[in-house]
């Protein structure tokens, strides 16, 4: 089966159950957020490793998954989890005596930070089902209208970062992205206002674009072409799911802190 067919069947496959799981919410949405989370921190610790960075991946990937149950159930605790857990990243890197690091600590920090948040975001969001529709809707259009407006109109490239992507590529992406997001609106008024669609639509325009070239820099840090090979056809999980973590922050705060003054 070619590389092509095999990502079509994938996503045929992956798409409906992704969008069901999120439907259904509670305990199977929280699996599929932790799985995630470690998945994705799992592939970051291991294109650090390409660098020489040995960072006790098993025993981070667990940390991270603790972290990430310790910010959606016991939110008191994280004031004094986060200092503890910093510590004990350092304590444990001290006494590991010729593969001792600073760097070590720093890039499981970065995990937290870049990975293990936005998941617990991701959870959070869930609690409306259509948010998360939205979201996700919202970065399949950039992404694919990026792809084919590059290929069609694209001709001055973006970054060295990122070879194929282009001005017009990335334009499209955005263009696109608002549009659908004013499409959901006029779907789901009471959910998603004219204000939000705008606002909404802008930021995960450039902030999945940006997440995508973020990723794309790590993996060239890191000197390969997937963060991982566990999705056929697709690469990693992270390359999958860059852009939605990038994006869920700001989509959070909007929703969670600043739509009740903008509305």
């Amino acid at each position: 089966m070619s590389n092509t067919a095999t990502r079509i069947l994938v996503g045929v496959i992956a798409i409906p159950l992704i969008l069901l799981i999120v439907r259904y919410g509670g305990y199977p949405f929280f699996v599929f957020c932790i799985l995630l989370e470690a998945l994705c921190f799992y592939e970051l610790l291991r294109m650090s490793a390409k660098k020489g960075y040995e960072t006790l991946i098993y025993l981070n990937v667990f940390l991270s998954a603790s972290l990430f149950v310790l910010f959606l159930f016991r939110k008191d605790l994280i004031i004094y989890g986060i200092p503890i857990l910093i510590l004990l990243l350092f304590a444990v890197e001290h006494f590991r005596g010729e593969k001792r690091n600073i760097f070590n600590p720093l890039i499981v920090i970065f995990g937290f930070v870049y990975i293990t948040l936005p998941f617990g975001l991701l959870f959070e969001l869930g609690k409306n089902y259509i948010h998360v529709y939205y979201l996700l809707a919202l970065i399949w259009a950039c992404d694919s209208f990026a792809f084919f407006g590059g290929k069609l109109f694209g001709k001055h490239k973006l970054t060295s970062i990122s070879p194929k992507k282009t001005v017009e590529g990335s334009a499209s992406g955005f263009v696109f992205t608002v549009i659908v997001s004013v499409i959901f609106h006029l779907i789901f008024p009471d959910e998603i206002t004219l204000t939000d669609s705008l606002i909404i639509g802008a930021l995960v325009g450039i902030l999945a674009q940006v997440g995508d070239l973020i990723e794309s820099f790590l993996k060239r840090y890191a000197g390969v072409k997937d963060s991982s090979n566990i999705i056929p056809g697709h690469g990693g999980v992270l390359d999958r799911f860059d852009s939605l973590i990038f994006c869920l922050p700001a989509v959070h705060v909007y929703f969670y802190f600043f739509k009740i003054f903008i509305n």
